[in-house]
């Protein structure tokens, strides 16, 4: 899969340098040679950085107290991952979701697309990885404690301003700012993209490549439903 890009017109935006407004907390790390990497997961090698990167925000609206309190559970450990407040954020995500995967595979396309054209990415990209990554399940949450819809973890979420992970809204947005950071770091190559969105920054770099087994399984599964989707979004 060597050479894939995620679309020329993604590369001739990152060549104008896409303005980002305002600056966000992403969780990065510097190696001894002053390389900065990204990763989901603290290193004990490398040093805590800020990283300016913010994109548009979702639509805010007003919380009620237990709306907030439902958003720190969001923000706990992934030991915290099914306290009571984080069951009541996953049982507000699966009201109303269809029970079978074929409803619920177009049910956030308008989401998936207000979050593609924020972000400058392709409404097929962002689809695939939310196959892949939760079968368009919103409360769902792995062994490793990641989140909704586009798999966040914990502190992943919160450095890309997700103070809910199992809101739909929030999470795709977040999971999209978080495609962008990786677009703009690998110009553009989807292996390498997927692959630290998958296994981390840190594993990509060490191991000059796509790391484990199981991640370029992962690669080649989002690679192919994205075709799929993008395919489909161009038929009349």
């Amino acid at each position: 899969m060597p050479g894939r890009t995620i679309a020329p017109w993604i590369l001739s935006a990152l060549a104008t340098l896409w303005a980002l407004p305002a600056a966000a907390q992403l969780y990065s790390y510097e190696t001894p040679s002053g390389e900065v990497l990204i990763t989901n997961e603290r290193h004990p090698e490398y040093k805590l950085l800020e990283v300016l990167s913010e994109g548009p925000s979702p639509r805010r609206s007003t919380r009620t107290s237990s709306a907030r309190a439902a958003n720190q559970a969001a923000r706990a450990s992934p030991a915290d991952a099914d306290n009571e407040q984080a069951q009541e954020a996953r049982a507000r995500a699966r009201r109303g979701l269809p029970s079978s995967f074929s409803e619920r595979e177009t049910y956030f396309d308008d989401l998936i697309q207000e979050a593609a054209l924020a972000y400058d990415l392709p409404f097929g990209f962002i689809k695939a990885v939310i196959r892949i990554e939760s079968a368009f399940q919103p409360q769902v949450v792995s062994h490793a404690g990641a989140m909704g819809l586009m798999q966040l973890m914990p502190r992943t979420a919160e450095s890309l301003g997700v103070t809910n992970a199992f809101d739909a809204r929030q999470n795709v947005f977040g999971g999209a700012k978080f495609l962008r950071i990786l677009i703009d770091r690998y110009d553009g190559d989807i292996n390498l993209i997927l692959a630290a969105y998958n296994a981390g920054d840190v594993a990509v770099r060490r191991y000059d490549g796509i790391p484990y087994p199981q991640t370029r399984e992962y690669v080649a599964s989002v690679y192919h439903w994205y075709q799929v989707y993008s395919a489909q979004a161009e038929m009349p």
